[in-house]
């Protein structure tokens, strides 16, 4: 078989390669999660609420939260404020599933010790800037349970960091 033979043999293979396997999409898929920093966290479940914005209009950060499945009235399981450094995210504030609060530097700053937790909702704050929102603890019915356990996390303008703060 002569040489131009060959390589029209071996591109109709590859084309139907990619036809038959979906390769293409899985070089969208590649291509996405490389130009998206918050592709991870929407195929595990995450969705996006919103933008955290400060008082000049700067961006603080995006609020994902990830919702409990066994309850319809929107408590969710963890909540991660994110911002896109480049092509990568980095977490400035997360509620884990356990319902520990942390902060950006990893340390634990509220650990969860209500007994029987189920998860939490959120709460936001009407202003003209988004720099803070709440959250309070529900109980195995998917209702709050008191104000004892509820929070307020709000950007600290001096430290340049999210802040947890009990409702008062």
């Amino acid at each position: 078989m002569n040489l131009y033979k060959k390589i029209i043999l071996r591109a109709m293979v590859l084309f139907f390669a990619i036809n038959c396997f979906g390769i293409d999409r899985l070089i969208a898929q590649s291509t996405v999660s490389q130009t998206d920093p918050f592709s991870t966290l929407k195929s595990n479940g995450y969705k996006q609420v919103v933008s955290l914005k400060g008082k000049n209009g700067e961006l603080l950060g995006d609020l994902y939260v990830k919702e409990n499945p066994k309850y319809t009235s929107h408590v969710l399981t963890s909540l991660l404020v994110v911002k896109a450094v480049g092509l990568k995210s980095v977490t400035l504030y997360q509620i884990n599933s356990r319902g520990d609060f942390i902060n950006a530097d990893g340390k634990i700053e509220l650990k969860n010790h209500v007994k029987d937790y189920y998860g939490f909702k959120l709460y936001k704050g009407k202003k003209n800037f988004s720099d803070l929102f709440t959250t309070g603890m529900v109980d195995r019915t998917g209702r709050l349970y008191s104000d004892d356990n509820d929070y307020l996390i709000d950007w600290n303008y001096d430290t340049k960091k999210f802040e947890y703060y009990p409702m008062p």
